[in-house]
């Protein structure tokens, strides 16, 4: 006898792993980058707050 087996529920687990894993990935991805985007913000913050303060473009950047 032949017995229909549905794989629709298989399939939701594996789509559910899938975008598991995903997820771990860019938690763990913004987890590594999160200190080095601070310090590029603070820097971007300072080299804005130096330009108004002076009007010197050629300034800008350095450390």
């Amino acid at each position: 006898m032949y017995r229909h087996t549905s794989q629709t529920g298989q399939s939701t687990v594996e789509y559910m792993l899938l975008i598991s894993v995903i997820v771990i990935a860019i938690v763990a991805a913004a987890y590594v980058f999160i200190d080095p985007f601070k310090t590029g913000v603070n820097q971007l913050a300072l080299d804005v707050q130096g330009i108004l303060s002076t009007g010197d473009l050629t300034a800008s950047g350095e450390q």
